[in-house]
C-alpha cells in the first residue's frame, strides 16, 4: 500500500480524485484503527455541510454519544467548528433543508456552497425515498454535475435505510444501484443500509431476515426479534454498550445503531482528511475484478451470455455507458456459473457490464449492435 503524505485543506479534495472507491460500511467499527493524526486533520481541515432529516440524525446522534464518552475531546464536533472541534454544519436558517429525497436538494447544495466557499465536504442522507425516485435523474446525475461544478469539494454518496423488504425488495435494488455506481466510478459512499443490517459481531446479514430501520427482523423460527437490543443485552460491559447508553436519542431506531453510524462517520472524516485506511478494513466490500468474465456474443445484438470463472451468488447485474450512466439493471439473487440475459434494450455502443456477487464485483466491456 502506498505511503500517504498528510495534505493541507487546500489540496484535500484532490486526494481522492482518480482513486478507487471509498466505501464506509459495517466493517468500519474499530476506532483504534484510525490514526490520531487524521482525526486531528479532519477537525482542522474539514468543513462539512450535511443535509438531512430524522433518519440522517442517526449519524450525529452517534457522534454526540462518542463525544460524551471520550471526554478528552478527541471526537468533539459542533455546528460551527470551534477550536478542537470538527466543523459539521447540519443546516438551518434556510440552508440544507430536507434530505436528498427532497426535490431541489441539489439547488440547495449550490446555494450553500456559493454562500460558504470554505465548505469542502457535502453529504446528504435519505429519509425513505431512495426506492421511490428515479436515481439517475434525481440523485446520481445531479451529484455528478455538482462534482464537475465544484471540483474542490468532496461529495459523499449515501444509501437509504432498511424498510423490512428483504434482499429481493425494491430498497435493496435501489441501494445496490448506488453502491455499484460508486464502485464503478470511484466515488465516496457512506453505506447507511449496510451498517444497520449487521450487529457488531457481523456474523449475520439481518436484511436476509427482513430487518427494518428499527433493527427488528424475523428469525428463521418465526416471530420478531431485535438484533440491536439483543446484542446490547448480551454484552452489558462492552464499550459499544457503554457508548450507546450515552446516546440521547436515535430517531426511528435503537441506540446501538446510531453508535455504529457515529463511529463510521469518523472513519469517513479521517478518509476525507487523507487517511488511506487500514489494511484490515475492507475498503470495498466486494473487490473489483476486471475481465474475469467471458461475454458472448461480443458484439451482441440482443441476448448476452456471461460465463464466470466459478459458480457465484449474483446479487445484481448492471450495464453502464462509458460516461457513467446506468442504462440497465436487473436483480438476480441466485447462484450462477453461466448467466443468460435476454431483455436488453439499449442503443448501439460500447458498455461496461457489472455483476455484484456475494464476494466480489465482476466487470467487463462489450459492444452492443
Amino acid at each position: 500500500m502506498k505511503q500517504i503524505i498528510l495534505l493541507t485543506a487546500v489540496f484535500l479534495p484532490l486526494f481522492l480524485a482518480g482513486q478507487q472507491a471509498t466505501i464506509i460500511d459495517h466493517n468500519c467499527l474499530d476506532l483504534d484503527q484510525i490514526p490520531d493524526e487524521y482525526i486531528e486533520s479532519a477537525k482542522e481541515n474539514l468543513w462539512i455541510g450535511y443535509g438531512h432529516t430524522s433518519h440522517g440524525s442517526q449519524l450525529t446522534a452517534g457522534m454526540s454519544a462518542l463525544e460524551a464518552y471520550f471526554t478528552d475531546g478527541t471526537y468533539d464536533w459542533s455546528q460551527n467548528g470551534g477550536p478542537g472541534e470538527l466543523h459539521l454544519d447540519e443546516g438551518g436558517g434556510g440552508y440544507l433543508g430536507g434530505d436528498c429525497g427532497t426535490v431541489g436538494w441539489d439547488s440547495e447544495t449550490r446555494e450553500y456552497l456559493d454562500d460558504f466557499p470554505g465548505c469542502n465536504v457535502i453529504i446528504w442522507s435519505w429519509c425513505g425515498q431512495v426506492n421511490s425516485v428515479d436515481l439517475q435523474s434525481h440523485y446520481l446525475g445531479p451529484m455528478s454535475q455538482l462534482e464537475l461544478d465544484y471540483p474542490d469539494v468532496q461529495f459523499v454518496y449515501m444509501t437509504g435505510h432498511l424498510e423490512g423488504l428483504g434482499v429481493g425488495g425494491s430498497l435493496q435494488l435501489a441501494n445496490q444501484q448506488i453502491r455499484d455506481y460508486c464502485i464503478a466510478n470511484d466515488k465516496i459512499l457512506f453505506d447507511f443500509a449496510d451498517i444497520e443490517k449487521y450487529d457488531p459481531d457481523a456474523e449475520t446479514d439481518f436484511q436476509e431476515y427482513y430487518a427494518d430501520d428499527e433493527c427488528n427482523y424475523h428469525p428463521p423460527g418465526g416471530g420478531t426479534a431485535n438484533w440491536a437490543n439483543n446484542w446490547l443485552a448480551a454484552n452489558p460491559g462492552h464499550e459499544l454498550t457503554q457508548i450507546s447508553q450515552l446516546c440521547g436519542s436515535c430517531a426511528h431506531s435503537v441506540s446501538l445503531n446510531c453508535t455504529k453510524k457515529g463511529i463510521a462517520t469518523w472513519f469517513l472524516w479521517a478518509r476525507l482528511a487523507g487517511w488511506e485506511g487500514s489494511a484490515t478494513i475492507s475498503e470495498k466490500k466486494n473487490p473489483l475484478i476486471w475481465n474475469s468474465i467471458k461475454i458472448y456474443t461480443n458484439p451482441a445484438n440482443h441476448d448476452i451470455k456471461i460465463f464466470f470463472p466459478e459458480t457465484v451468488f449474483c446479487n445484481t447485474l448492471e450495464i453502464w455507458d462509458l460516461s457513467g450512466s446506468l442504462l440497465y439493471s436487473k436483480l438476480i439473487n441466485k447462484r450462477h456459473k453461466e448467466l443468460n440475459i435476454s431483455d436488453i434494450n439499449i442503443p448501439a455502443g460500447v458498455y461496461v457490464i457489472s455483476i455484484v456477487s456475494d464476494k466480489q464485483v465482476y466487470k467487463g466491456k462489450f459492444s452492443f449492435l
